[in-house]
This record gives structure tokens, C-alpha cells and sequence, in this order.
């Protein structure tokens, strides 16, 4: 049973021998190594080719992201096992032997993961759970590695730094989503996926590896990091959960940790802004993925509208840290700019009319299906409601915040995440009007 292992690559040469070494040691008899370089700009793909023979080099003009990465060497494998590794581990003697062992122990295993420990051999990754607000935990996280993990068990998902795949289970589910590009959640996503179709996911212990986990550690304190990350889970929790889960759970669960986030969150709280700006205007694509995934109907359109526009205008007061308001005061202010606030975020549907005789309803028909598909019916109410809502913002932290310096902070973090959903809602509607002009055609 041959077995292809894909290492998609992104400026890490500093770790490609390490992690190449350790791989090309394996003991199994029939694999073959995959190379997918995302557009690197510090000569790592030129390093494997005059270091590394053995190893097939794909390269790609741009950088696709870890999914997108991913699906290009999975296209190009030969093998009936199919194995996802990061490029930044190290992985141990036997690793993949036991991986595809595991994976032919039961028909009905689908994917498989190793433990993952970090450098200094604390545990890093045991298999996952996911919980309601769709946070992605790792079993035995920053524990040290005594035996308590020792057992192969059943896990909603492994982590893709080192994940196995039969390839019926990967014929069957299809690719990574590369909707979650540029990283996270596409590996919880895919065992989801296979989950439902199902296959076991599983986690064994007998396969080891160090991971260092270079890039989420140098990304995820940043804006950037945060938008990505909460972008992603919001997609998947938006792709899986049913619709009286999401409104009747997900939302009050997700209100409630925005509401107690303290001082100094105000750059989360934009970034998760943006991550449901983002999540509205790729509403076609996710109403694609439920009908696939839940066989739900386009009736859930405005469940998800709702959920995301009611999460996009929660705004917490603890960031602002205003500790000189009395409690009641600033608990009774709040409360009635809140629900002022709160009557700015529902969007109605424009619907469209036509006078011409015969022809209109027909032509209404092909104006409100075409403008469902292009999700222009409510990108233009979104910017309307983006100005009023602003101002609101502005106010509301103007009248809280006796802590002049401390203000000046809140604004610049909303006035920048404002300034990044309007380019973006911009870009959109700019989107839209050529797919209009051009009859459809992107």
C-alpha cells in the first residue's frame, strides 16, 4: 500500500532539514514525498531540489494558503494512504508506519493523528474537541507527556500537522476547503466532514512527532492572526451547526464571551467585527456548503444573516476599562445605548418589483434569483447600516470613556477595522457590478 506525504511550504527553510531528514528515515517501504511550495521567497524550494532529490517539488505562482497548498499535492499523490505533515516537525522513528497501520486496522477509520509534542517535549496535541462557541481544544495542551494519552481513541479532529487519509475517505469528502485559507480550521473542517460521512477519526499515540509550530505563534497576537482565526471559526461553525443551534446557542454563547472580554480586547473585538463582515459577503458560498453538508434549505439565509449581523454590533463595554463610572451609572447608559445599537442591525431584503407588462414578474423573478446568488441584496444595506452604526460606536465610547488616553486607544482599533470593512465592502460591490456587466461571468 503506497503512501504520499504532502509538506506544503511557506518561508521555512530554516526547518526543512530537520523535517526532511526525519521523513526520508521512515521505515515503510512504498511512500513518496511531496514538496507544494506556496510562492516562497527564501529559496526553500530551490533548497529541497539540490538537497533533496528523493522529494517531488511543486510550485505554485502564489501563495494558496495551507488548504489550497495542500489540494495541489493531493492531486498530484499516487498513494492509497495520503498524509498531510508540516513542514516545521520533526517526526519520529516508526511515525509513519503506525499512521497507516492504524488506518488499516478498521474499514470504517477514515483519518488518523499523532500525538504532538513541542521541542521541550510538553504535550501540544492528543486529539482535538470542538465546543459550542466552535473553539477548537486540544486534548492534554501545555500537559507533560506522563502516559495519560496513551490510548488510541475517537476525536471530533487531529491537527493537519500530521493527519492520514485513505483516499476513499478523500474521494469521498473531497478536498480541503480553501475557504479557510490562508490557515486554521481546514483541518477540523475536513474531519467534520469525514465524520458525517461516517468514518471514525481517530488518534494514536504510537505515532510521534515535534512540532514547533513557528507560525501560529508569530501571528497569533496580531490583528491579522485574530481576524484569520475567528474568520475561519465562524466559517465552520456557520458550515456545521444547524440553524436552532446557531440561534438558539451558538449566538448567546458567543454574546456572552464578547460581553465579558476586559480591557485592552478592543483589537479582538474588531478583528471578530470584520470576521462576520467577511462571513456575510461569502454567504452564497456557505448556504452552498449547508445544503451540501445539512441538507438545509435557502430559508436558513436569514437565520445566518441575523446571527452575524447581531454579532457585529455587540460591542463590549469592558475593553474600554472605564473604572471611574459608578457600576449603576454605567451599567443603566449602557444598557440604553445598547439597545439603541441594537436597532441598527437588522437588514431587511430589498424586493424587487417590475411594471412591465407580461415580462415584469419574470423579470423580478430573474432580478431577486440573481441577486440572491450575487448576495447584492444586502451588501448596500450592510454600508447604510456600517455609517449609522459607526457614528453609534463613536458616541457610545465617547460618552463612556472618561479615561482620555485609554479612548484615544478603543477609537484607533475600531476607526482601523472601519477603514477595512468599507475597502472591503468597496471591493464588493465593485465585484458585483462587473458580474452584472459581463452577464454573470467572474
Amino acid at each position: 500500500m503506497k503512501a504520499s506525504i504532502i509538506i506544503p511550504i511557506w518561508n521555512g527553510r530554516e526547518y526543512l532539514a530537520e523535517c526532511l531528514d526525519a521523513l526520508l528515515a521512515q521505515d515503510y517501504p512504498d511512500f513518496e514525498a511531496i514538496a507544494v511550495d506556496n510562492a516562497s521567497t527564501d529559496g526553500s524550494a530551490d533548497f529541497i531540489e539540490e538537497r533533496y532529490p528523493r522529494v517531488q517539488v511543486i510550485r505554485n505562482e502564489t501563495n494558496l494558503g495551507f488548504a489550497g497548498g495542500c489540494n495541489v499535492g493531493l492531486r498530484a499523490a499516487a498513494g492509497d494512504i495520503l498524509v498531510l505533515l508540516n513542514q516545521d516537525t520533526a517526526v519520529g522513528t516508526g511515525w509513519l508506519y503506525v499512521l497507516i497501520k492504524t488506518l488499516r486496522s478498521d474499514p470504517k477509520i477514515g483519518i488518523v493523528g499523532a500525538k504532538a509534542l513541542y521541542p521541550n517535549g510538553v504535550l501540544q496535541h492528543a486529539g482535538g474537541y470542538v465546543n459550542l462557541r466552535g473553539e477548537g481544544k486540544h486534548f492534554g495542551h501545555g500537559e507533560d507527556d506522563l502516559g495519560q494519552f496513551d490510548e488510541l481513541r475517537d476525536v471530533d479532529y487531529v491537527t493537519g500537522a500530521s493527519l492520514g487519509i485513505k483516499r476513499e475517505t478523500y474521494e469521498i469528502i473531497g478536498e480541503l476547503d480553501d475557504g479557510f485559507s490562508p490557515a486554521y480550521y481546514e483541518d477540523v473542517d475536513w474531519c467534520f466532514r469525514a465524520r458525517k460521512r461516517g468514518f471514525r477519526v481517530v488518534y494514536t499515540p504510537e505515532a510521534r512527532l515535534i512540532h514547533k509550530e513557528a507560525s501560529v505563534a508569530s501571528d497569533a497576537a496580531t490583528h491579522k492572526g485574530m481576524y484569520f482565526f475567528h474568520r475561519n471559526r465562524l466559517r465552520f461553525v456557520f458550515k456545521h451547526w444547524r440553524r436552532d443551534r446557531l440561534l438558539e446557542e451558538f449566538v448567546p454563547a458567543e454574546q456572552a464571551w464578547l460581553m465579558n472580554l476586559k480591557e485592552g480586547g478592543e483589537r479582538l473585538v474588531a478583528a471578530i467585527h470584520h470576521a462576520c463582515l467577511h462571513n456575510l459577503l461569502d454567504l452564497s458560498n456557505l448556504m452552498s456548503w449547508r445544503r451540501r453538508l445539512l441538507g438545509t434549505s435557502s430559508d436558513d439565509a436569514a437565520a445566518l444573516v441575523e446571527a452575524l449581523l447581531t454579532l457585529r454590533t455587540t460591542i463590549p463595554l469592558g475593553v474600554i476599562g472605564n473604572s471611574d463610572v459608578p457600576k449603576d451609572e454605567a451599567r443603566s447608559s449602557s444598557m440604553e445605548m445598547l439597545q439603541d445599537l441594537h436597532q441598527s442591525w437588522s437588514v431587511e431584503e430589498h424586493e424587487f418589483h417590475s411594471d412591465v407588462p407580461i415580462v415584469g414578474p419574470l423579470i423580478a423573478a430573474f432580478r431577486r434569483r440573481w441577486n440572491r446568488v450575487s448576495t447584492q441584496w444586502y451588501v448596500q444595506p450592510v454600508i447604510r447600516q456600517q455609517n449609522e452604526f459607526n457614528a453609534k460606536v463613536v458616541a457610545m465610547l465617547a460618552r463612556l470613556s472618561r479615561d482620555q488616553e485609554r479612548s484615544v486607544e478603543v477609537l484607533s482599533q475600531y476607526v482601523e477595522e472601519m477603514g477595512r470593512e468599507i475597502t472591503e465592502l468597496a471591493e464588493e460591490i465593485r465585484r458585483l457590478n462587473v458580474l452584472l456587466d459581463t452577464g454573470g461571468e467572474d
